[in-house]
């Protein structure tokens, strides 16, 4: 299955997801004001979502419409957002295409660009609802949700990682809760500066209540210890989701360097076994900006065997003379052994046998399979090719005998222990591929071009028979996985924000409650109901933000004492023998403010609440 066919199918799993969301939240809302009781409204609206909307909205609309005005969303602003923001999408993605060259950063685009226009629309929509527009906002996620169906041959062309449902699933999905979070906070912020029908930043008086609130000496126990347990939950989960974060990025990032230090960046490849014309592709391509360097070699699979093991072996045949400094393989690989094969006189005998004067040409193995073998250089090792020779019985096996002329070792053991190099000039002789080659690899200066250049190269060597493989689509398998793994990291650490807001939210309703007639006492002297909201949003920012710089610093402290104690893992299996850490500044600032904008959030519902309290109910046992 293709990634057209696989973004399609999570295009719809993500409709659906939001169209059991928006028929719920008005489900609940229509069971509300037809007096049911809320749990019914909640569950109703949790397990039968569709059914139960359909079938409350025909109750409230027939039965009781002497009683009940029938209450219809206003589609208009909310059509027009979402037109405007598929428009904009359309013209910056699709027919721009602003990220042919960042393919590989086009989750994190996209997720800017969502945020960026879910603020603005948010607060559009407030202005014009005049109110915080939370309904509204999943309306149109779930028609911009629509759209996505329209973008499946676009997928197919920008999305570099992909391989299953699942990580679209989680992709769209993600994207889409994202937009939703940022619209429902730029309504807020919409409402509690253009509430009063004018725009009014000022937020002084309520800063110090608000704050005052937090440090009253007078207020509950209760209260002042959910608020610290609340700033503690923010804290730990920060902090948690930091180095979480800085281990998935050192994972990652060394996977990556070990990967693309053993492999080309970019390859040229023929259909057929008669790519003789190398030289000519490499005359062609070699001048292009952005390229490192260009070889020809020859990829095979084949047999080693010793005198003490058999082993499977990927042979890699390559051109000594052509090796330039930018070469991968002078990471790992020593001039001493490139010239013992380029020269196999040269080769150190390290221990005495009966064939020490007779020349053999020189091969280079990984250390892994050196001592599965039990090999020292200078030793035999014979090499065994599946695609022999005809003979009267049928296939035979080719088998050559060459000199160990030196080992590397790259840390990765698949690597390790399979990868063998000799000449090319050896190799087109033993596998009997007379003067062609498997492809022509390539080094890149900026991985960021790869597609740009791959795309270049493929227009100056003529496409067919000839194509580009880059280093992306070789090893799409386990990049996917990792970034699959990133974003469900980051969807349960978010969860563990989320959850720890809520405890804002749980601190806010006791203080609302406990403060009734401080409100009351405001609103009866002129405060207007934003003015009695940013109260209660200082009152819970100030705990949220407490929290997220706390767990900021605990997760650099922590991410730091890992990396200098260091957390040793087997190397056979993770490819690394301790865990690896990368820091990102950028990333725990983004933590930091993402648990800022979710505690945010998590004050709105109390401050509405408490917003909308009146004057003769606080008032009323006083």
């Amino acid at each position: 299955m293709n990634i057209s066919e696989i973004f399609f199918q999570s295009s719809l799993v993500n409709i659906i997801i939001f169209c059991w969301i928006v028929c719920g939240i008005y489900n609940v809302q229509i069971l509300l004001r037809c007096h049911c009781k809320t749990y019914i409204a909640v569950l109703s609206s949790l397990f039968f979502a569709p059914l139960a909307f359909l079938l409350s909205f025909s109750y409230e609309s027939l039965v009781k419409k002497n009683m009940h005005k029938t209450k219809i969303p206003v589609l208009w602003p909310i059509v027009l957002v979402s037109f405007v923001f598929m428009s904009i999408f359309y013209v910056l993605f699709v027919k721009i295409n602003l990220i042919k060259n960042y393919t590989e950063q086009l989750p994190l685009i996209l997720a800017i660009f969502n945020m960026l226009l879910g603020i603005i629309f948010g607060v559009f929509l407030a202005i014009w609802l005049k109110k915080v527009s939370f309904f509204e906002s999943t309306i149109v996620v779930f028609i911009i949700s629509l759209g996505n169906l329209f973008l499946k041959d676009w997928a197919e062309q920008v999305f570099s990682y992909g391989t299953s449902s699942a990580y679209f699933v989680v992709l769209i999905v993600s994207l889409s809760f994202l937009l939703l979070l940022f619209l429902s906070l730029g309504g807020a912020l919409g409402y509690l500066f253009f509430g009063e029908s004018r725009f009014n930043p000022k937020i002084s008086y309520e800063f110090f209540i608000g704050l005052r609130f937090l440090m009253s000496k007078k207020s509950s126990e209760v209260v002042s210890l959910i608020s610290i347990i609340s700033v503690v939950a923010v804290m730990i989960s920060c902090a948690g989701m930091i180095v979480v974060m800085s281990v998935m990025n050192g994972f990652s990032d060394s996977l990556r360097s070990k990967i693309l230090g053993a492999n080309a960046h970019l390859m040229v490849l023929k259909y057929g076994n008669d790519f003789s014309e190398y030289n000519k592709i490499i005359d062609q391509t070699k001048n292009i900006d952005g390229l490192l360097s260009a070889m020809p070699f020859i990829l095979k699979e084949g047999l080693v065997s010793s005198d003490k093991n058999v082993s499977g072996a990927m042979i890699i045949g390559i051109d000594v003379d052509a090796l330039s400094e930018s070469s991968h393989l002078l990471q790992y690989v020593s001039k001493e052994s490139l010239a013992n094969i380029k020269d196999p006189t040269k080769i150190k005998l390290l221990r005495k046998s009966s064939d020490d004067k007779e020349i053999y040409s020189g091969v280079i193995v990984g250390k892994e399979m050196a001592l599965d073998l039990g090999l020292l250089v200078g030793d035999l090792i014979n090499f065994i090719s599946p695609a022999g020779d005809i003979g009267p019985t049928g296939i035979i096996p080719r088998a050559k005998t060459f000199r160990v002329a030196g080992m590397f070792k790259s840390d990765m053991y698949e690597y390790d222990s399979k990868f063998a190099y000799m000449s090319i000039k050896d190799a087109q002789d033993f596998f009997n591929f007379k003067e062609n080659v498997s492809g022509v690899e390539y080094r890149l200066k900026d991985l960021k071009q790869t597609r740009a250049i791959a795309k270049e190269i493929d227009e100056k060597i003529g496409g067919y028979p000839f194509y580009v493989r880059d280093w992306i689509q070789m090893n799409k398998n386990i990049f996917s996985a990792l970034q699959l793994e990133k974003i469900a990291m980051l969807i349960i650490l978010a969860t563990l924000i989320f959850m720890a807001s809520l405890l804002i939210l749980v601190t806010l309703i006791m203080v609302v409650i406990e403060k009734g007639k401080d409100i009351a006492i405001l609103k009866s002297m002129g405060a207007t109901d934003p003015s009695i909201m940013k109260i209660f949003v200082t009152y819970g920012l100030s705990v949220g933000t407490m929290g997220a710089f706390l767990g900021g610093l605990l997760g650099i402290l922590l991410c730091k004492l890992v990396e200098k104690i260091g957390i040793t893992i087997d190397a056979d299996i993770y490819y690394f023998s301790s865990i690896p850490v990368l820091l990102d500044y950028w990333e725990v600032a983004l933590v930091i403010f993402a648990a800022i904008i979710i505690s945010f959030l998590a004050t709105i519902p109390p401050s509405l609440f408490a917003a909308r309290l009146k004057p003769v109910e606080g008032l009323r046992y006083d």
